[in-house]
């Protein structure tokens, strides 16, 4: 396996490509108060449009994206709502956290792969939310909204933190299971091995051998939590969050991960 960066804890936060504008109108009599609402409303929560679709394309320099896509309601700039997208439809998701040094393009493939007619797949950027449990917190009440009721929780590295932090506070939609790769411990203030023994739900948490204490947190989670069904999947060499899909050990950790979402949701 080739050797990766290591982790470093100071990178920046996810880069932001494109922004999108917030819809403000004043209202100049009844009729037309009623129907700028009414775009209003469809623009936040009118679901799947060609032109979400060209936006997510263009954001990730893709051709094009073959599932239907929804644009979520998101302020330029600021902590309100959340900035990225949702693939597919149905009443289940699966939502996907990206590393600081990514952002959500990175998960683009993955999503296109795993959402469907009965499935949604959530991607996103951070934002200016406190911490990224609260971000992910964010996008799981958006699929809510949506009508998902149960959700797949895929995190790297911050990712996975935030994934992990979170699922033991969501109530809604409910956490079917959580997928980690490379979380960290201690980062931003959230520590994953603290809430730990909350995490009652499926966990598959995947590290590599010499990358900084990802294994061993891995451990320690796996320790702690309630959880009847949890594995620890420790792969050779430095490969860190998503570059665990890509590397010598990729197709493994690819077909690890796709088995343990399709086993704790419907398959697609």
């Amino acid at each position: 396996m080739a050797k990766t960066e290591e982790f470093d804890p100071g990178r920046a936060l996810a880069r932001r490509r494109g922004t999108r504008a917030s819809v403000r109108f004043a209202g100049h009599g009844a009729v037309l108060a009623a129907t700028m609402l009414a775009l209003l409303v469809a623009s936040c929560s009118g679901g799947p449009t060609e032109e979400a679709a060209n936006e997510l394309a263009g954001r990730c320099g893709v051709g094009d994206v073959g599932v239907p896509v929804e644009a979520l309601p998101y302020e330029a700039g600021s902590a309100e709502g959340v900035d990225g997208f949702v693939l597919g439809g149905g009443s289940e998701g699966v939502i996907f956290s990206n590393q600081t040094d990514t952002d959500l393009c990175e998960w683009l493939p993955l999503a296109e792969e795993m959402a469907g007619e009965e499935r949604r797949a959530l991607i996103y950027d951070y934002s200016y939310k406190p911490d990224a449990a609260k971000e992910l917190a964010a996008a799981a009440a958006e699929l809510e909204r949506l009508g998902v009721d149960r959700v797949v929780l895929v995190g790297a590295s911050k990712g996975a933190v935030g994934s992990l932090v979170a699922a033991a506070t969501i109530e809604e939609p409910s956490v079917a299971g959580v997928a980690s790769l490379s979380s960290v411990g201690d980062f931003e203030g959230l520590d994953p091995r603290e809430g730990a023994g909350r995490l009652d739900m499926p966990l598959l948490l995947m590290a590599s051998r010499d990358d900084g204490g990802a294994a061993e947190v891995a451990r320690e989670v796996a320790k702690r939590a309630p959880s009847d069904e949890e594995r620890v999947e420790v792969f050779g060499g430095y490969d860190h969050g998503t570059d665990l899909l890509s590397g010598g050990d990729g197709p493994a950790a690819r077909e690890l991960l796709a088995r343990f979402v399709d086993g704790n949701l419907s398959p697609t």
